[in-house]
C-alpha cells in the first residue's frame, strides 16, 4: 500500500473548483455578449467560447481522472514516474501553445495584442499563478512555525509570499492595470513602458534582460543540485527533520521548466534567434517561471501534511 498525502486529494479537488469556476465565468460571459449580439450590440467573441469549452472539458476530467489523484497524492514509484512525465508534457504543451498562436495570427502586431496586449492571456494568467504561489508560500510557513520550535524557516516562506505578493503588485503595474490610471508624469518619463512600475525605470530596464537571464540560471542550478546536496545532508539527521527537509527541497524532476526559462531568457539577452524569438516572448519565460515555482510550493504544502498509514515494507518516493 502506497504513502497518500491528504492534501494532494484536497488540491485535486481545489484544482477543479479552479477550472468550474473559470468554465462559469466564461459560460457567463458568452451568454451576456450573445445577448449584447442579437440586440445590436458587438459581435460574440470566439476566443471566450473557446476559453468556456476548453475549462468545462478540464474541470469534467479533473472530477472523474484517478491518474491526476495518484499523481498529486501517492508517493510511490509509479507516481513517482509519472510527475516526472507530467513536466516534459507540460513542457510541451507550452511550446505547442506559444507556436499555435504565433503561426495562427495574421502578424507580429496581432500576435502581442492577443497575448501580451492589456487584458490578454500572458498577463492576466501570471496574475493568477502569482496569486495562488502567494497563498501558498504563506501557508508553507504557517506549517513551519506550527511544525518547529526555530521560527526562522517559517517566516522565511512569509518573507518569500511578501516579495511574490510585490512581483504581483508589480505585474499589475501597482493597480494601473485594473483601474487604468495615468502614469504620473515624472515616472512615465523614466519608465521603459509608460507605466507605473519600478522594474521598467531607466538603469533597471537597460539590464533586465541580462539580469533576467542571471536569475533564472541561478534558480536553475539551485533546482538541480539543491536535491542532491540535502540527500547528503540529511543522512545523520532526525527522521521528522529530514522529512521536513525533503519537503522544502526542490524536486529534481522539475528541472526541465526551468531549463526552458533559462533557455529562452538567454535567447533575449543575446539577440538569438531574433527573427523568431521577440523581446516580448520574456512574458511566456516569466509565466513558466511562476508556474514552476508555484508547482513546487504545491509539492511542499502536500509533503508537510498528513499522510494515511503505509505497509512498512512499501518503497516510498516523494512526489
Amino acid at each position: 500500500m502506497a504513502l497518500i498525502y491528504t492534501r494532494g486529494r484536497a488540491l485535486k479537488t481545489a484544482i477543479t473548483g479552479l477550472f468550474v469556476v473559470v468554465a462559469a465565468a466564461s459560460l457567463l460571459t458568452v451568454l451576456v455578449q450573445l445577448v449584447f449580439a442579437a440586440s445590436g450590440g458587438p459581435p460574440l467573441d470566439p476566443g471566450w467560447g473557446v476559453i468556456a469549452g476548453v475549462s468545462t472539458a478540464v474541470a469534467i476530467w479533473t472530477t472523474r481522472s484517478q491518474w491526476l489523484l495518484r499523481l498529486l497524492s501517492v508517493a510511490d514509484p509509479w507516481a513517482h514516474q509519472s510527475r516526472t512525465r507530467a513536466v516534459w508534457g507540460l513542457l510541451a504543451l507550452v511550446v505547442l501553445l506559444v507556436v499555435g498562436l504565433k503561426t495562427g495570427s495574421p502578424d507580429r502586431d496581432a500576435y502581442k495584442n492577443l497575448v501580451f496586449g492589456e487584458g490578454g492571456l500572458v498577463e492576466w494568467s501570471q496574475v493568477l499563478v502569482l496569486v495562488l504561489a502567494t497563498r501558498a508560500a504563506w501557508l508553507i510557513g504557517a506549517d513551519l512555525n506550527a511544525r518547529l520550535q526555530e521560527r526562522r524557516p517559517g517566516r522565511l516562506f512569509q518573507c518569500g509570499a511578501a516579495c511574490l505578493a510585490l512581483v504581483l503588485m508589480e505585474e499589475l503595474a501597482w493597480g494601473q492595470v485594473i483601474f487604468s490610471w495615468r502614469t504620473p508624469p515624472l515616472l512615465n518619463e523614466i519608465n521603459a513602458q509608460h507605466e507605473t512600475t519600478l522594474h521598467n525605470i531607466g538603469w533597471l530596464q537597460d539590464r533586465l534582460d541580462v539580469g533576467t537571464f542571471l536569475a533564472t540560471l541561478g534558480v536553475l542550478a539551485v533546482v538541480v543540485l539543491a536535491p542532491r546536496w540535502m540527500r547528503v545532508l540529511t543522512t545523520n539527521w532526525s527522521e521528522s527533520m529530514a522529512a521536513v527537509t525533503r519537503a522544502l527541497t526542490p524536486a529534481f524532476y522539475s528541472w526541465p521548466l526551468f531549463m526552458a526559462v533559462s533557455a529562452l531568457a538567454f535567447c533575449i539577452a543575446t539577440r538569438t534567434f531574433s527573427d523568431l524569438i521577440l523581446n516580448r516572448d520574456q512574458e511566456w519565460g516569466e509565466l513558466v517561471l511562476y508556474a514552476s515555482l508555484l508547482l513546487l510550493l504545491l509539492r511542499t504544502r502536500v509533503l508537510l501534511g498528513a499522510v494515511e498509514p503505509q505497509a512498512p515494507d512499501c518503497d516510498v518516493e516523494d512526489p
